[in-house]
């Protein structure tokens, strides 16, 4: 699993679903998957989920725009710890469900220790996302670390961290290329 971070190009593009986007993606079968991770939506929240959704009446909590597919429907991606029937592992740090059983285990306390309740998702073809990353400016790629569990109140922070998370692991890897070469 891994985090595309929006380069500084995209984040000055009119397309304000991108600017400072963390998505988490994984491998599907026909390509990627992922979420954007910090793209609260503005004119929803969990009141609304359960009329809208049909998901079951959800704790207060902040809905995300997961991404521009399907926004029509609801996903609660998570930390896998929690698995149901339905439940899919899509990496060692989160998993998604579809079902409404979350709903009543986040509600009764039983369900799982980190969650996002989303709407829509992102996708790409076999082959696109490598080209999307391959491109100057495009997407910054970062390990997926447990940060993308937080309930930043501003889109940037999340993207802030990220951002410092993948310098530091830059920096390491160039100080460890440095260290092994004989002078």
């Amino acid at each position: 699993m891994q985090l595309l971070v929006a380069s500084p190009r995209i984040n000055h593009t009119e397309h304000d679903l991108w600017r400072h986007s963390v998505i988490l993606t994984f491998e599907t079968q026909s390509g990627h998957m992922g979420f954007i991770m910090n793209q609260a939506v503005a004119n929803i929240d969990h009141d609304n989920i359960s009329s809208l959704y049909g998901v079951g009446r959800l704790p207060v909590n902040r809905v995300y725009c997961g991404g521009p597919v399907l926004t029509q429907r609801c996903t609660i991606i998570h930390t896998p710890e929690y698995s149901v029937s339905g439940t899919k592992r899509v990496g060692e740090s989160a998993a998604i469900t579809f079902n409404t059983s979350i709903v009543e285990d986040i509600v009764s306390g039983r369900g799982p220790e980190n969650y996002k309740i989303m709407l829509g998702f992102c996708q790409w073809r076999r082959g696109q996302l490598d080209q999307e990353t391959a491109q100057t400016g495009g997407w910054l790629t970062v390990p997926a670390t447990p940060l993308i569990w937080g309930n930043y109140k501003r889109k940037d922070k999340l993207w802030r961290r990220a951002c410092e998370s993948g310098a530091l692991l830059a920096t390491d890897a160039f100080l460890n290329t440095v260290g092994t070469q004989a002078y």
